[in-house]
């Protein structure tokens, strides 16, 4: 007996392989009240009436248990409903009857297999399908592709990584949607974007609010979110936030704003205080007439990672990267290749404060199924590695979308919708592992205030990279609080400096070669006014051994003393050297002297007037410390200055 297929199923092969020359046939069953539930099937299918297919083929079925083309009409309502389970028990059923009846039902099979998690049966299925000689080269490479990514998610359930999220539970979660943005250097406060669904169209004609929330941690326990009170937010729609590590900067996405240049733009809001300013858009350098979104600012604020569907890019939204130039404005974004991007979408990268490990989603992969989390790692070169899946169990075959780890890199947050949750997408935290764990970071964090009355103040704080002389990072502290936080990298040996005009420099040597000691740094930092009688140590002067020649690693200090003295111009001070005991007293009386000289003629040499300056050498008369430990010895050889 000839038979016909459902237009219903042509259409859904139509829309997944192309053309198709469709042929008539009879139905398979003669059963007359069968072919009537049938048709009227086929007509509440045609109109969307999804249900009343269902039902109407469900009689059809009662009526002919071997009519095949009901079963796969069946197949195709509930696929459509997203009901994959009754979809795939349709559509075996289809199979059984007659398996070379439609052998591209072993696609769909397969691919519906895969969505619930099934990953070995989605193979079987896909190579039941490959093993048809009739298929063409294009649907047959479509199901090789389907078949590696069955493999690789089986592979990976086989082989899972020992990393389990864990629900972060009630104090966390709701039924809302809940996505990570911003974990604290101490981890004892999280950021996050809460999204509630209304249900209806509100009179701001969007579906859902959107905002951002804060929780604290509270003897071990996360207390339940709470709105961080942002007095320009009112009706706007905004998501998608990143944060700076010193918390002080927002990097933000708002859709549908008068002030965007498409329908959803990047924007930047500064805290001072408590207080977010209002934000400003990050212009159109930065911003297309696309979708621009879920930004990633970097430890050093000096790059700036993005989702966007613009043009140019590989396929739906890419992740591209702005860089801070010179004169304060953001360059032309570049797209991250294809090492990052697929034809599909790739979201929410969160680049680590190590500078050098990146992460994102992406729906098009080789992953488990729907979003999930990958890494790539930037090499010596500046180059971007192979993406490679962060594995199972943290991939799922639900969404795992976003990322954030710890700025020590053995801790993360993850945003997932996966099964057993609160509702929608929840908060789940872990431990990393040595795959994904990132280079440890420290931070040196503090507040500035004035010596004398303990004013906040609002200073110049850079870190110098003593090993090759370079800036490394610059900020200030915040006007109202005098508050900041910087990222050190274990492994480097830095040159740390607070400066104000009026007051005198904070120096401080920040050595941290030995990484596995070395630790953060947390204190208040007292800025002296200038004044006579006023002293400063100057950290980060350096001498060969037994030598007065200045080291090319006291360059940043010395230049920080010449603009002192080059902004205060009646400023009269006096150098003094001092050593340890180590050495006869005549020894290292000449030697702190010559040391104390060393920096005197680079000020002079450098346009400053000799009788503005002094230098005078102690030898280990005046020591800080004990001599009899090799740190107490390290404190007393150093160089002051004095205020005259």
């Amino acid at each position: 007996m000839t038979r016909t297929f459902s237009i219903f199923i042509l259409i859904v092969f139509l829309s997944q392989f192309g053309t198709l020359s469709a042929q008539q046939y009879q139905l398979s069953s003669d059963n007359k009240e069968a072919l009537k539930y049938y048709k009227t099937a086929e007509l509440a299918y045609r109109q969307k009436e999804l249900p009343l297919a269902i039902e109407s083929l469900q009689k059809a079925l009662k009526k002919d248990r071997q009519f095949i083309e009901a079963w796969m009409l069946l197949g195709d309502s509930y696929s459509d409903l997203s009901q994959k389970e009754e979809a795939i028990v349709a559509y075996e059923e289809a199979v059984r009857i007659d398996p070379d009846f439609f052998p591209r039902m072993y696609y769909f099979l397969g691919n519906l297999s895969f969505e619930i998690g099934d990953y070995q049966e989605s193979e079987q299925y896909l190579e039941q399908f490959l093993c048809n000689s009739e298929i063409s080269p294009d649907h047959r490479q479509m199901g090789e592709v389907a078949l590696e990514r069955a493999h690789f998610a089986s592979q990976a359930v086989l082989h899972p990584t020992g990393i389990s999220p864990v629900n972060m539970g009630d104090s966390m979660n709701s039924v809302a949607d809940e996505y990570i943005n911003f974990v604290n250097e101490t981890e004892s406060q999280i950021i996050l974007t809460q999204k509630i669904s209304r249900g209806i169209e509100q009179e701001n004609g969007r579906l859902f609010d959107e905002g951002f929330y804060q929780s604290l941690l509270k003897n071990e326990i996360w207390n339940s979110p709470v709105a961080i009170p942002l007095s320009w937010q009112e009706n706007l729609d905004l998501g998608g936030m990143s944060i700076s590590v010193d918390g002080r900067k927002m990097y933000f996405t708002g859709c549908h704003w008068i002030t965007g240049y498409g329908n959803c733009d990047l924007y930047v809001s500064f805290r001072k205080g408590i207080n977010w300013e209002a934000p400003s858009n990050l212009g159109t350098i930065v911003n297309s007439q696309w979708w621009d979104s879920q930004p990633a600012i970097s430890a050093d604020g000096k790059q700036l990672f993005f989702s966007s569907k613009r043009a140019g890019g590989m396929g739906g939204a890419d992740i591209w990267k702005s860089v801070k130039l010179p004169n304060g404005k953001w360059s032309s974004p570049i797209n991250l290749g294809d090492s990052i991007n697929t034809s599909g979408d790739e979201m929410a990268p969160f680049l680590h404060a190590d500078g050098k490990t990146l992460f994102f989603s992406s729906n098009k992969r080789f992953g488990l199924g729907g979003f999930d989390l990958f890494i790539s790692r930037k090499d010596m070169t500046g180059q971007w590695s192979l993406a490679q899946n962060l594995g199972y169990p943290l991939n799922t075959k639900d969404n795992e979308i976003n990322i954030f780890v710890s700025l020590d890199g053995g801790q993360a947050w993850i945003s997932s919708d996966k099964e057993g949750g609160k509702g929608g997408f929840d908060i789940y935290d872990f431990q990393t592992n040595a795959q994904i764990r990132p280079e440890k970071v420290l931070f040196v964090k503090g507040v500035v205030i004035d010596a004398d009355n303990d004013k906040s103040l609002e200073a110049k704080i850079v870190l110098t990279n003593l090993l090759n002389n370079s800036l490394e990072d610059s900020t200030t502290s915040d006007p109202l609080t005098g508050e900041f936080l910087m990222v050190l990298h274990p492994g480097t040996d830095y040159a740390f400096n607070i400066t104000k005009k009026g007051y005198l420099f904070y120096s401080k040597n920040l050595n941290l070669k030995q990484t596995d000691t070395a630790e953060y740094i947390q204190q208040i930092f007292k800025l002296s006014p200038i004044k006579a009688g006023v002293q400063i140590t100057l950290d980060n002067i350096f001498f060969d051994f037994n030598s007065a020649k200045l080291k090319a690693a006291s360059t940043t200090e010395l230049n920080k003393l010449l603009e002192m003295l080059q902004e205060n111009g009646l400023l009269r001070i006096s150098i003094s050297g001092h050593t340890d005991n180590v050495g006869d007293l005549t020894y290292n009386q000449k030697l702190s002297t010559e040391r104390a000289f060393a920096v005197y003629s680079f000020l002079i040499k450098n346009g400053i007037e000799a009788n503005r300056l002094e230098y005078i050498g102690f030898g280990d008369s005046k020591p800080l410390e004990p001599n009899a430990t090799k740190a107490g010895r390290s404190i007393n050889r150093r160089t002051e200055i004095t205020i005259l």
